[in-house]
């Protein structure tokens, strides 16, 4: 069909959120690497605002060129490309923080796994979106999930657990979008709930009778109800051999999660200051540039991943608001432009370049106020970082993209 552009095409409220944000990012990072006992290097918001500056000339590339290029082999083009600089990264990658999750030369540096995401989010809206796919047979659930699995794999051996999960978000949302019926996606994300429920026995109790429930209410043929019942009770066996294969600083975060005044001074440390800093802004916070924890450098890693509490300490509930806010305001945009585009491919992929944004914001802020364990995620657009910044306004640009030609079939 026609496509039909104009400049009423582009969605504002997207466009807003998105600047809006990035230029937070770039007050708070100055706030936070200006002070006199900042452990990091000064003047970091000059390298951010760079970056911006690159960001959205690659996030208006990325909206100018028509989504349809990356259909069929462009698809598998980009997905190979990702894959390569994932191997590359655990062969001569950058350590750092205990982790091989850098490519680069010199000063330059990037994270493959950024780019990754979007070239999976890509190759999954390519096998979605085929009009015949029957997604209640098994067999055509194999190729995303191998798709998905095969980088989510890679990142887990840099090691990297946080952005790891973030690919099989990216595939149960675009399945759910697909229409994967909630049933079938239940009895697909069970391992995991499994996972996650047996470090507490009560929950894992709760979890078995839900699941036997779910079952018997099924109607599904004896076959795949055993499969599912096999699968769990092998994941509940191997489980206790992956724990002891996690590395220590990983286990330690998850028991920290758990029980953080059990090593204040150690593990716990990060999540007790990153909760003083954001209940001592009370309601309208400390002022700009006036956080006692963050000058005093109690606050760990305060310009990346922990940024959002600089936020709740300098502007308080008021501030840390209006940004929770503004994500949801991108988000919500993001599912309106998917939703609305006429084009499967483009639907598809708007729904999984929006779930990456959705984990990020969801995992990041949760983990500052206590409530997921320290994943070393960035919080998109906001903490210092290059990468995720290109890699933020990449993900706009398409989705805006999609906004712009969403009258075409």
């Amino acid at each position: 069909m026609a496509s039909l552009r104009t400049p009423g095409d582009v969605d504002r409220p997207l466009l807003f959120a998105t600047v809006t944000l990035a230029l937070v990012g770039i007050a708070f990072v100055f706030s936070a690497t200006s002070m006199p006992s900042a452990a990091t290097e000064h003047g970091l918001y000059l390298k951010q605002l760079i970056w911006l500056a690159v960001a959205l000339g690659g996030g208006a590339l990325a909206a100018a060129v028509p989504y349809r290029i990356y259909m069929g082999r462009s698809a598998w083009l980009l997905y190979a490309m990702g894959l390569v600089l994932l191997v590359l990264t655990l062969f001569i990658g950058h350590v750092g923080l205990g982790a091989q999750r850098w490519l680069g030369w010199g000063p330059f540096k990037f994270q493959p796994s950024e780019l990754a995401k979007v070239a999976t989010v890509v190759l999954l809206a390519n096998f979605l979106s085929e009009r015949r796919l029957d997604l209640t047979q098994l067999r055509s659930l194999v190729k995303p999930c191998v798709v998905a699995g095969v980088p989510f794999l890679l990142v887990l051996k840099q090691p990297d657990l946080g952005t790891s999960v973030t690919f099989l978000t990216i595939l149960f949302t675009m399945l759910y979008w697909a229409g994967l019926p909630i049933l079938y996606l239940f009895l697909l994300v069970s391992p995991l709930i499994n996972v996650a429920a047996s470090f507490y026995l009560p929950a894992w109790i709760v979890f078995a009778a839900v699941l036997s429930a779910v079952l018997y209410r099924s109607r599904l043929r004896l076959m795949p109800i055993l499969l599912v019942v096999a699968i769990n009770l092998v994941v509940g066996i191997v489980t206790p051999q992956v724990w002891n294969h996690l590395q220590p600083y990983q286990r330690q975060r998850i028991s920290t999660f758990l029980d953080p005044a059990a090593d204040p001074y150690g593990a716990g440390y990060q999540i007790i200051q990153s909760k003083i800093a954001i209940g001592s802004g009370q309601a309208l916070g400390k002022g700009f540039l006036h956080g006692s924890q963050k000058a005093l450098a109690f606050l760990p890693e305060q310009h990346t991943d922990f940024i959002f509490s600089v936020v709740g300490e300098e502007t308080g509930f008021l501030g840390a608001g209006i940004v929770t806010l503004l994500y949801f305001l991108l988000i919500y945009r993001g599912i309106k432009i998917a939703h609305r585009s006429r084009n499967r491919f483009g639907s598809l992929l708007a729904i999984g370049l929006t779930a990456i944004f959705l984990y990020h914001v969801l995992v990041n802020v949760c983990m500052t106020v206590g409530l997921a364990p320290v994943t070393g995620l960035p919080l998109p657009l906001l903490s210092y970082g290059g990468t995720s910044l290109l890699t933020s306004f990449l993900q706009i640009g398409l989705i805006q993209n999609i906004a712009m030609r969403w009258r075409e079939y």
